[in-house]
């Protein structure tokens, strides 16, 4: 028995020492933080699993309430569809105040979940509201404004931060979620996210073609941090994004950043997957998107910005970081992430809608091939909750 135990021990240490020698290190971060804790890949609740910097809220701005806040209950069909794939929160606002808000065990109004592909619509807000401060050119800026280890790449040389943002640089990157030898889990896992994103070059030409890629919002982060550091050396992602978002907005609660390591010791924020807030607070980003930009009288954002956001690049499903289907019966645009986070925003009706949870139905897309079938579910049950 001692003698088997022995082998087995030889064993995980080979497999161990080959893992970390072939640069596959991070898969051990992985397995500790998903299998071992009862998930197949990353869940809404991994904040503990890394380091994190705080999104300091301001001055608090609650939601008003309509009159019919709650009157109307979800229908049958959608509370047991919400129940099954594990839902965090369901929220609606209609002309800016709540109009339905539910939360499902253990979780309220106060719970802290991970956006995951949300944060790239924040990333690339915060790139925006940046440029009107002074600390980037122009949302159009060539990517070796800032990175100039793609100064000598003749394609990087072409890219630019905005086609980072709308998934059209070129730059090279195999989008999967749940292989766990791969550049993304690597991504999430790993502890070096800005040397694996620039150790990628780019494969074709820049704005000829799109690819969704997370490593494209991570070299946004790159961008950032180098461009606020440039002018603020202490200026982190998260205190610019209090500043630019949080504190203007109002919200409700402090939110996390999730780290690839320490801040101490060059650790950066993970800008395409990880800011941890509540649904009043993702809802609160929507709302700013729905009036063009504009929040309490201050137009923070330009609204053409705002509107190059959400008409479509490349795909008529996408545009810079938002995903659309304006061919809908009620046309709406949405923040879309990992497993099933959305915040949706219905410009006909002054809707915004905010779902979170632990999974999401992939098995089933709309009508345009791209946006998950349960998406036109939440919009229709919420056209249903404000008629």
């Amino acid at each position: 028995m001692k003698l088997t135990f022995k082998i087995l021990g030889l064993v995980l240490f080979l497999a161990a020492a080959s893992l970390q020698l072939s640069g596959h290190g991070y898969i051990w971060r992985a397995i500790s933080s998903t299998y071992l804790q009862g998930h197949s890949t990353a869940n809404i609740d991994d904040a503990k699993n890394f380091d994190q910097q705080i999104i300091s809220k301001g001055v608090s701005s609650p939601w008003p309430k309509d009159p019919r806040y709650n009157q109307k209950i979800l229908e049958a069909d959608t509370l047991s569809y919400l129940k099954k794939f594990g839902t965090a929160a369901f929220l609606v606002a209609q002309n800016g105040a709540l109009v339905h808000e539910e939360y499902f065990a253990p979780y309220n109004a106060q719970s802290l979940t991970n956006s995951f592909s949300m944060a790239k619509t924040i990333t690339t807000l915060q790139m925006e509201m940046a440029v009107k401060q002074g600390f980037i050119s122009s949302f159009d800026a060539p990517l070796t404004e800032q990175i100039k280890e793609y100064a000598q790449d003749p394609r990087g040389q072409k890219a630019t931060i905005a086609q980072l943002s709308a998934m059209k640089s070129g730059h090279e990157w195999d989008e999967n979620y749940y292989l766990p030898l791969n550049m993304t889990t690597n991504l999430y896992y790993g502890k070096d996210a800005q040397a694996l994103v620039l150790s990628h070059g780019f494969e074709r030409e820049p704005g000829s073609a799109y690819e969704y890629s997370s490593g494209s919002t991570q070299l946004l982060g790159v961008f950032l941090k180098r461009a606020l550091q440039a002018k603020e050396p202490s200026l982190t992602i998260s205190e610019h994004l209090s500043r630019s978002l949080w504190q203007p907005l109002g919200m409700e609660n402090d939110a996390v950043y999730t780290m690839d390591r320490p801040a101490a010791e060059g650790g950066m924020e993970r800008t395409y997957c990880c800011v941890f807030a509540s649904a009043r607070d993702f809802a609160r980003v929507g709302q700013v998107l729905l009036q063009d930009g504009q929040w309490n009288g201050k137009q923070l954002w330009d609204k053409a910005f705002i509107e190059r956001m959400r008409q479509p690049d490349l795909q008529p499903f996408y545009g810079h970081s938002l995903w659309m289907d304006w061919t809908y019966k009620y046309p709406f645009y949405l923040m879309q992430g990992h497993e099933g986070q959305y915040v949706i925003v219905v410009p006909s009706l002054q809707l915004v809608v905010v779902r979170t949870g632990q999974h999401r139905d992939e098995t089933q897309t709309g009508p345009n091939g791209q946006i998950p079938l349960e998406v036109y579910r939440f919009v229709d049950q919420a056209v249903a909750l404000v008629q």
